[in-house]
């Protein structure tokens, strides 16, 4: 089981940008393959971390992403 702890400033930092400049994809991305990695954690449980994250950090970008991917 993976010991709770936050990520690192510079992986905030990223992650930020990469949502601020409209690139929330690339952010899950980015998150997905470090929870993967850092924790050998499995696809499923890496997908709801990110997920879970996003939620929590950027709601409003996350929301805005889901309506684009229902448009679709």
């Amino acid at each position: 089981m993976a010991v709770k702890e936050n990520l690192p400033v510079a992986m905030q930092e990223l992650l930020r940008q990469l949502v601020v400049n409209g690139d929330i994809r690339m952010a899950g991305i980015v998150l997905y393959a470090y929870c993967r990695r850092k924790y050998q954690a499995n696809d499923e449980t890496a997908a709801r971390w990110m997920v879970a994250y996003f939620r929590r950090e950027f709601p409003h970008e996350m929301e805005r992403h889901a309506s684009k991917l229902s448009a679709l």
